[in-house]
């Protein structure tokens, strides 16, 4: 982590690394947290507040997103997050206006922001996928 002042995210998981994210399925910033708890998507669910995870899982990590940025990932941060579930909100169908309202809640309540993954996964087997990219996302995660 570098000295700067930027905002810490925290992802709380188990002691032997970060629960993968499954690069081969593609959903809405609200599909993956209203229906993607204990689920796998494209996304990783990280948090401003360490005490607002703690049940899904025993260890904490800090998000080094100095290096995620220069690889080329993104982070879509806490109020980036809810401008972007709010948005969804008035101009999606009624059940993803729906979902995005309920997202909304559960992102305020954990203070959420996700990891955007931009990995090349053309080279990458389907049936390898979640262990390719469970040893891929582990080096932007520190132990805390």
């Amino acid at each position: 982590m570098s000295g700067t002042t930027e905002e810490h995210y925290f992802r709380q998981d188990q002691a032997d690394g970060i629960t993968p994210p499954n690069l081969g399925v593609n959903c809405t910033y609200a599909e993956h947290i209203v229906r993607a708890r204990g689920k796998k998507s494209q996304y990783t669910s990280v948090s401003l507040d360490e005490k607002k995870i703690r049940d899904f899982g025993p260890q904490t990590y800090v998000l080094d997103q100095e290096r995620l940025l220069d690889d080329g990932h993104s982070l879509v941060k806490h109020q980036d997050l809810l401008a972007g579930l709010r948005q969804a909100a008035v101009s999606s169908d009624k059940a993803e206006r729906n979902r995005a309202i309920q997202a909304q809640r559960y992102a305020r309540r954990r203070m959420e922001g996700l990891v955007d993954w931009n990995f090349d996964i053309g080279q990458v087997e389907r049936k390898d996928l979640i262990t390719w990219s469970a040893r891929s996302v582990q080096p932007y995660f520190l132990r805390f």
